[in-house]
């Protein structure tokens, strides 16, 4: 009888992982659609209403979610305290932030890359940047959503099969 609760509960613990390790999947898709986001508002901030950049950061991020309202916060801070240029405290920004983002090596380099050229460049080139960088992350978001339903599957399958392994190795 101790065996077979054992064996229940084990099973039910890898079935969970496998549907949380599902739930990510579902996170970092809303994470790629978030920085897609973040890029349309910072391009409608930079062309409509030519705001300087902290206050775009400050007015995105208190129309954002979390991790990009905290980032951005922490940007537009930045802004006043920083002796680097915005391109290189960007970069170092996104490296201290890594870990809230449940970002590729490719999704982060994209978010890196998209912040180089804040305050270089003039407004036109940023925009053309901006639409450069949003056309990328819909490219990766594409290409996730494609791949996200057999991730999914692939957890929560390997996750079940990993428990059953471990319920007939324990018997």
């Amino acid at each position: 009888m101790l065996k077979i609760a054992g064996g229940i509960i084990v099973l039910v613990a890898a079935a969970f992982y496998g549907w949380r390790l599902s739930m990510e999947q579902q996170e970092h898709l809303e994470q790629l659609l978030a920085m897609k986001e973040m890029f349309l508002m910072l391009e409608g901030e930079i062309s409509y209403t030519k705001t300087p950049l902290r206050e775009a950061f400050v007015r995105i991020a208190t129309q954002n979610k979390e991790p990009f309202a905290g980032f951005l916060k922490k940007a537009a801070e930045g802004l006043l305290e920083n002796r680097k240029s915005m391109g290189d405290y960007w970069r170092s920004l996104v490296e201290q932030e890594k870990n809230r983002f449940l970002f590729s090596k490719e999704e982060r380099e994209l978010l890196k890359r998209a912040g180089e050229n804040f305050g270089y460049l003039d407004g036109q080139m940023q925009l053309k940047n901006l639409e450069l960088y949003i056309g990328q992350a819909e490219v990766m978001i594409e290409q996730f959503q494609k791949e996200l339903k057999e991730k999914q599957k692939l957890a929560q399958t390997l996750s079940v099969m990993c428990g059953l392994f471990v319920i007939i190795l324990l018997l």
